[in-house]
């Protein structure tokens, strides 16, 4: 039984909101540090918006909005782009991240400490991520690089988990973040 859906089609976008999207964000919002989750959201909100800003300057424009228990996922009509206007939209949410935590760094420490960590996280090479993705179009589909970035990326899980575990670090959502982002590696060659 699949999952339940709204799609919606405003002219040439097509909008997708699975059930698992409004549950989980009720379920957050039911949380007690309430305002820590508004602001993640917001950094997150971010982040989108930088790579929609990026499939409309590029002129590919924005096919698909996918809202999801993940979160949200849009898709450009990347056959329309050459690679760097391709890297260009997979990178400019990262970099609006990097550039929001520049602006909010004297205002808000906090806040900038999020869009830093959200920017650099993203920009990690994992396939899932826009790093990943960003280096597997750079590089084409060669598979001597995506051998090396797939080592990498099972290295730094290997790593950041032993950090966790030996720093004594008792966050269940980061474990299930690096397992996810391992799991998705490691299954590259089965799909």
């Amino acid at each position: 039984m699949g999952e339940t859906t709204l799609e919606l089609n405003i002219g040439q976008l097509h909008i997708v909101i699975n059930f698992s999207f409004p549950m989980i964000l009720a379920w957050i919002f039911l949380q007690k540090d309430a305002e820590l989750i508004k602001q993640i959201l917001a950094v997150s909100m971010i982040h989108e918006t930088g790579h929609g800003l990026a499939m409309c300057l590029t002129k590919a424009g924005i096919r698909e909005i996918r809202f999801y228990a993940a979160g949200i996922r849009m898709q450009t009509n990347a056959y329309l782009l050459s690679t760097g206007k391709i890297l260009a939209v997979y990178l400019s949410g990262p970099v609006m991240n990097l550039c929001f935590a520049l602006l909010f760094w004297k205002m808000n420490q906090f806040v900038a400490i999020l869009h830093l960590w959200t920017g650099i996280f993203n920009l990690l090479p994992y396939r899932v991520l826009d790093g990943g993705a960003a280096w597997e179009n750079f590089f084409e589909m060669k598979t001597e690089w995506l051998d090396i970035r797939k080592k990498f990326c099972l290295i730094l899980s290997m790593a950041i988990l032993f950090l966790l575990f030996f720093r004594h670090i008792q966050n269940l959502a980061l474990y299930l973040m690096i397992i996810y982002l391992t799991f998705c590696e490691i299954s590259v060659d089965k799909l």
